[in-house]
């Protein structure tokens, strides 16, 4: 992390700088809704199998026909064996709960991204859940960014959050996105594209945060009175800087 603390002389020649677009960002992290894995998902996984039963009825149909042409005493079938997968896993949302075929389906039908290798569930389970969202700001920054904090028993990390249409595979592959707009109308897909997900190359481990009074933080940082009336003022350091950071909770209709 590159972000050092301003010294005292600094913060005294800009003590009244101020960013106009800090309330857009802060609001953006007290209640923006994170990527909803777990909705999307669920609508996949019901719009899939109902898919392969419609396909599995016309196979079936269409098998008969050719059967009794033939003089055959079955028509044609083909494998239930995905129409029965209970997907034990969506419950906790856990990768390593669900099956191999649980996965094996979602693989088929172009969705594992959505628990995957990068994924929001996979971040979770392997740095921990995240506990609040951060905003920081440094001058040469364009706007304020949003990280998840993430504790787990490897430690503290930050993950930067971006807008999911621009991260997550599902909107990108095309074969994914196809998947998406067969169970999802394009408004909703509106939605989603533009809900919080994880940017995981940008995650940094961090080795504390620890919290200040609104005094220090105006001590230390010249933009401080743009984020203080929302949010609580907290220093992240590393094993070489610190810097000024702002955290609010995760709303609660949200997982991170």
């Amino acid at each position: 992390m590159n972000n050092t603390i301003l010294s005292n002389q600094e913060v005294t020649t800009n003590a009244n700088e101020s960013l106009t677009n800090a309330a857009e960002f802060i609001q953006l992290a007290k209640e923006g809704y994170s990527f909803q894995t777990r909705q999307i998902l669920q609508t996949i996984v019901s719009g899939e199998q109902q898919r392969l039963r419609e396909e599995q009825t016309m196979w079936r149909l269409g098998g008969a026909v050719i059967g009794a042409c033939l003089g055959l005493g079955d028509g044609l079938q083909i494998t239930d064996a995905f129409l029965g997968i209970a997907f034990s896993g969506i419950a906790s949302l856990s990768y390593e709960a669900m099956s191999h075929e649980d996965r094996k389906f979602l693989e088929q039908c172009q969705s594992l991204w959505l628990i995957g290798d990068n994924s929001p569930v996979e971040l979770s389970q392997r740095l921990g859940p995240a506990k609040s969202r951060i905003l920081m700001y440094e001058k040469d920054w364009s706007t304020p960014m949003i990280f998840n904090h993430h504790r787990g028993v490897r430690g503290d990390f930050l993950v930067p959050l971006g807008l999911a249409g621009e991260l997550a595979k599902g909107f990108s592959s095309l074969k994914s996105r196809e998947v998406l707009e067969r169970h999802i109308n394009l408004s909703d897909i509106e939605i989603l594209q533009n809900q919080l997900y994880p940017c995981t190359n940008e995650t940094f481990e961090i080795k504390e945060i620890t919290e200040i009074k609104n005094e220090d933080a105006k001590r230390f940082s010249p933009y401080a009175n743009s984020f203080l009336r929302e949010t609580e003022p907290v220093i992240i350091s590393n094993r070489n800087n610190s810097a000024i950071a702002y955290r609010v909770p995760v709303p609660t209709h949200s997982d991170f």
